[in-house]
């Protein structure tokens, strides 16, 4: 959701073409492996042979070495963060807790610092200036895109980016919503059917779940969606999570050290499962038209195998996107509506506008998205004080969790009257600029699925508040070491339910 489904940048990236000029640029944590993996020939001695090399780092430290903070110019320089260790900088103290460190800094420094961590230069703005020029600097001049990428991409087999021919922005751009609002209830269904008549559950490991049924159901067809296909493909696509590198950032280690062998072997289980479902309806003659045959039918010119791993690509993508923060956005709202029982009555009234304002404010509330801007071509950043020249490798960068709370008078409390009913902050919340708030990012850069992920809250939520009575059972804390996305949960929060008499058993 740009900030809230980061796969809609990688597909960004890839549309605009920005991707390719920069793959012997390195990944997070320095080291030249995505650009031996994107010579990719499928031929693993040829693989193997490239990685070995282009572990070694250069003689000279260039684009193509390790990258170092120090090498992003900026005039003048502003307070910087380093910290006492070389390269690592102040990384330490920012994976720790992302939020109380650009609190902490913002305090100490102002609305304008420099943090320098893992040899990346983070230029932090915070003030209405420097936010307004964050989102307004053309894509080509400081790219959210590629610096997406430097944040997930190494969890991301490079050739699952190749080649992709259905972006978020394709999809979500050319269907109305209404032409998945039918595959949505279904998914919520089969849900309901499994939960059954009473018990608990995790909220966020449901809404994980749910959120599973509700992108498949989407994009791969409802018989994805299915019990004879749900089960294969969650720990699939779970293991292909990009929302890992933001969530849990230290794992980066880990999927380096395999060189992505896990996530290759849940690619192709993926395809696999795909190739399962189209043949099924090849065998029967079924033609839903939905997205998945939309996807078929871009694939066209190529053989059928080879169509079938590029439609399956394009669903992994696409659901890495969504689902990256879909669920939690989900669970975070039912915490909210549920623990509040006026609430609840309304929308079992029929208050559906009260609900998508519980979304939007669930979700502002919950965002620990840092936007980064990677800075291609030197440009200038007013923050209303000072004018800064930003050069070549710098990022431009806030955090979202630092003002989405702080901008205005009330934003520290629930309160969805906070929105209207166009997912726009009321009048009465008085901000200095819109963009000190952000949920679903802003113009060229807001997400293309916010009416998608809305709708997909919705009708997940309706149908749970109408089917279960719903009890709280533990006070929800958000993640501290999360350094993107809408916040998880720090520990786990059970949620009780009992089927409500006269819902249907």
């Amino acid at each position: 959701m740009c900030e809230l489904q980061s796969g809609v940048a990688l597909g960004h990236i890839i549309e605009e073409e920005l991707l390719l000029p920069h793959l012997r640029s390195p990944p997070v944590f320095g080291l030249r492996l995505q650009a031996a993996e994107y010579a990719f020939t499928g031929r693993r001695r040829r693989r193997r042979l490239l990685l070995r090399r282009s572990a070694r780092p250069p003689a000279t430290p260039t684009l193509r070495g390790v990258r170092r903070a120090r090498d992003s110019v900026i005039e003048p320089m502003p307070t910087r963060i380093r910290g006492a260790l070389p390269w690592v900088g102040a990384g330490i103290g920012l994976l720790r807790d992302p939020t109380a460190f650009f609190e902490r800094a913002r305090q100490r420094h102002g609305d304008t610092f420099v943090v320098d961590a893992f040899g990346f230069r983070l230029f932090c703005v915070f003030s209405a200036g420097g936010l307004r020029r964050l989102y307004e600097v053309a894509e080509r001049e400081a790219s959210f895109g590629l610096a997406t990428y430097r944040l997930i991409g190494f969890k991301l087999p490079p050739e699952l980016l190749a080649g992709r021919r259905n972006t978020p922005h394709h999809l979500f751009g050319n269907q109305r919503v209404e032409g998945y609002l039918g595959n949505l209830e279904a998914a919520v269904a089969h849900e309901i059917d499994a939960l059954g008549d009473a018990g608990s559950f995790e909220a966020f490991t449901e809404a994980k779940r749910l959120g599973h049924r509700l992108g498949l159901a989407s994009w791969a067809g409802v018989e994805a969606a299915s019990p004879q296909h749900l089960d294969r493909l969650i720990p699939m696509l779970d293991a292909i999570d990009s929302s890992e590198a933001f969530v849990r950032p230290a794992q980066a280690f880990r999927t380096w050290a395999t060189r992505r062998s896990r996530e290759r072997r849940a690619m192709h289980g993926v395809e696999r499962v795909i190739a399962e479902i189209w043949a099924g309806r090849e065998r029967t003659g079924v033609r839903r038209g939905d997205f998945l045959d939309q996807l078929v039918e871009s694939y066209d010119d190529l053989p059928r195998d080879a169509a079938l791993i590029g439609v399956a690509r394009d669903v992994i993508m696409l659901h890495s996107g969504a689902q990256s923060n879909l669920y939690a956005a989900l669970a975070w709202t039912l915490l909210h509506v549920a623990a509040q029982p006026d609430l609840v009555e309304r929308v079992r009234g029929g208050d559906d506008a009260l609900l998508e304002q519980c979304a939007n404010e669930s979700i502002r509330m919950a965002q620990r998205s840092i936007t980064l801007r990677e800075v291609l071509t030197p440009i200038e950043v007013d923050d209303g004080h000072h004018t800064y020249t930003l050069g070549i490798g710098t990022f431009l960068t806030t955090m979202l969790s630092v003002n989405n709370c702080t901008a205005a008078p009330g934003l520290d409390r629930f309160d969805p009257t906070h929105y209207d009913d166009r997912r726009r902050l009321v009048p009465e919340v008085a901000v200095a600029t819109k963009e000190l708030v952000s949920t679903f990012g802003h113009g060229p850069h807001s997400c293309p699925a916010a009416r998608f992920s809305i709708s997909a809250i919705r009708i997940a939520l309706r149908t749970l508040l109408d089917t279960y009575d719903l009890t709280v059972l533990d006070d929800p804390l958000p993640r501290r070491r999360q350094i993107g996305g809408v916040s998880r949960a720090q520990r786990p929060v059970r949620i009780a339910f009992r089927r409500r008499n006269g819902s249907g058993a």
